[in-house]
């Protein structure tokens, strides 16, 4: 009679893990993901920042500005171990109001790093930076 309990009870513990497997998965890939989206995030912002940044060091030529800006956006992503690739990078060089030059530099990247597509993690990071030339 012993014996038929501690098998029923291992079964039982079985069934349980069964259950709740699908459960404890989600909430681990949905940490992985959620963790992943928010460091690409930070990445995605300082690439912009200090392409932006770049460009503003070049107070006359356009061309180098805008050469400036691209490089070091996506020197910054390489630099972060994230594929230009997988980037959109876009470098616009503005006249605000007043005649004051701008450089902007807006960066998006394609996040997901499980590939479960069921977690509601956004699947980009998008940043953009302005700054007076």
């Amino acid at each position: 009679m012993a014996r038929r309990r501690r098998q029923s009870a291992r079964g039982a513990a079985a069934v349980e893990f069964a259950l709740i497997l699908p459960l404890m998965m989600l909430l681990v890939l949905g940490a992985v993901e959620w963790g992943y989206y928010f460091w690409v995030s930070q990445v995605v912002t300082n690439a912009a920042r200090e392409g932006a940044r770049a460009g503003t060091l070049h107070e006359t030529d356009n061309a180098a500005a805008y050469a400036d800006a691209t490089a070091t956006a996506q020197a910054y992503l390489t630099g972060a171990h994230l594929k230009v690739a997988n980037a959109g990078l876009k470098v616009d060089l503005n006249t605000l109001p007043g005649g004051v030059q701008s450089v902007r530099v807006h960066v998006e990247y394609k996040t997901g790093l499980t590939g479960f597509a069921l977690l509601a993690v956004p699947k980009q990071a998008l940043a953009d930076a302005e700054m007076r030339r």
